[in-house]
C-alpha cells in the first residue's frame, strides 16, 4: 500500500522529510499521489489545470556539496529523453527547479528542488512480474514485454542513445482487456553512442550489477549491444525468478559475468523449451560482437519460442499442504 502525504509521514517514520503531501501545489502540480521513490528521487501522480490527464513528476532533492553535479546530470536525463518519441518509451514533457525559500516546511533541507514531469503510466513495474519459486511465468506477457522494449530499445539506438540502465524496475507495465503495454523508463543514466563513457567520476560503475555487460564492467566502451545484454539479463529473471548470476557478493556477481558460462532457463523452469538455452547463452556472451546486432532479433527468437508454450500449474505449497493434514489428525 501507498501512503500519501502526512498519513505517509506519520505511518513511515523512514521517509525523507520532504515528501510532499496529497494537495500540495509543486511547480503548478497538484499532488493527487506518492507512488514511490528510488535511491535519488520521489515520484507523484500528479495533475495540472492546463490538462485533464493525470501526469508523473519525478521530484529531487539536491545537496549543496553535489548541486551542480545533480543538475548537470538531471538536465542530460531531461535532453536525452525528451528527444525520444515511441509509444514504449516513457514521455517527458518539462522540467525546472524551485528555489527552497519557496517551499517553506516542505523543503526542510534547504536544498534546490529539481523536477521533471513526465507521462504517467497507470501500471506497475515489471520487477512485479517476476515469479516466485513457487510460482510460474506468464510466458504471453513476458514475451510482450521484451518485443516492446526491444523495439523502443532499437529506436533509441537509432537515434545514437543507449539507456545503460534496463533492468524489470525500469519497465512500467499497464495491462488492458486484451493487451499488454510495457514502457522504458529512468533515463538518469543514459549517454549518447559518441559519448557512452563506461564510468562515474568516482570511478565506480553506474547501472544495476545484475543486469551489466561484461563492457560495462571493465570500462570498455559501450555499444547498443551493452542494452541488449541488459534485456537479455531481465527477460532471463522474469522467466526463471532469478538473473543469470544470483551471487553473494557484487565482486561474485562481476566475476560471473566476466567469466561463468550463461546458466541454462530449463534448469530452473523444465518446461521452458530448451532451444532457449542457445537463444540466451548467444544474447549473454561476453564478447558483444558474438551477440544479436538488435534487440528485437533477439525478442522475436523469444517470443516465436514461447508461442503456444503451455505453462504447467504452480504446484500447491508444502507447509501449507502440511499444515492440513496436522489439523486433520488432530
Amino acid at each position: 500500500m501507498a501512503f500519501t502525504g502526512e498519513r505517509a509521514r506519520r505511518s513511515r517514520p523512514d521517509y525523507p522529510d520532504d515528501v510532499f503531501g496529497a494537495g500540495d501545489v509543486v511547480a503548478g502540480y497538484t499532488i493527487d499521489q506518492y507512488l514511490g521513490s528510488g535511491s535519488s528521487a520521489e515520484v507523484y501522480r500528479v495533475h495540472h489545470d492546463d490538462g485533464p490527464d493525470p501526469v508523473a513528476l519525478k521530484v529531487l532533492h539536491t545537496r549543496s556539496s553535489d548541486q551542480e553535479r545533480v543538475r548537470e546530470r538531471f538536465a542530460r536525463e531531461f535532453t536525452i529523453a525528451s528527444m525520444l518519441h515511441h509509444p514504449h518509451i516513457v514521455g517527458t514533457y518539462a522540467r525546472g527547479e524551485i528555489d527552497p525559500a519557496d517551499l517553506g516546511y516542505q523543503n526542510r533541507s534547504g536544498a534546490t528542488v529539481l523536477w521533471m514531469a513526465m507521462e504517467y503510466v497507470d501500471g506497475m513495474s515489471a520487477a512485479g512480474l517476476i515469479p516466485a519459486r513457487t510460482a510460474e511465468p506468464d510466458t504471453t506477457v513476458v514475451a510482450a514485454i521484451g518485443s516492446q522494449i526491444a523495439g523502443a530499445l532499437d529506436y533509441a539506438h537509432s537515434c545514437e542513445v543507449l539507456h545503460r540502465d534496463v533492468k524489470p524496475a525500469n519497465i512500467m507495465v499497464s495491462a488492458g482487456p486484451d493487451h499488454t503495454r510495457a514502457v522504458l523508463t529512468d533515463f538518469g543514466i543514459a549517454q549518447l553512442l559518441d559519448d557512452a563513457r563506461p564510468l562515474a567520476r568516482n570511478g565506480r560503475v553506474q547501472g544495476s550489477i545484475a543486469y551489466a555487460a561484461p563492457e560495462l564492467l571493465t570500462a570498455q566502451r559501450l555499444t547498443p549491444a551493452t542494452d541488449l545484454y541488459a534485456l537479455a539479463a531481465g527477460m532471463f529473471e522474469l522467466l526463471t525468478g532469478d538473473p543469470p548470476y544470483p551471487r553473494a557478493t557484487a565482486f561474485a556477481i562481476t566475476y560471473a559475468h566476466l567469466h561463468d558460462p550463461v546458466p541454462s532457463l530449463t534448469r530452473a523452469r523444465p518446461w521452458l523449451p530448451s532451444a532457449l538455452n542457445s537463444v540466451f547463452t548467444k544474447a549473454l556472451a561476453k564478447n558483444p560482437a558474438d551477440r544479436y546486432e538488435t534487440c528485437s532479433e533477439f525478442t522475436d527468437i523469444v517470443e516465436r519460442a514461447l508461442r503456444g508454450v503451455p505453462v504447467p500449474e504452480a504446484p500447491r505449497p508444502r507447509r501449507r499442504l502440511w499444515r492440513r493434514q496436522r489439523i486433520a489428525g488432530m
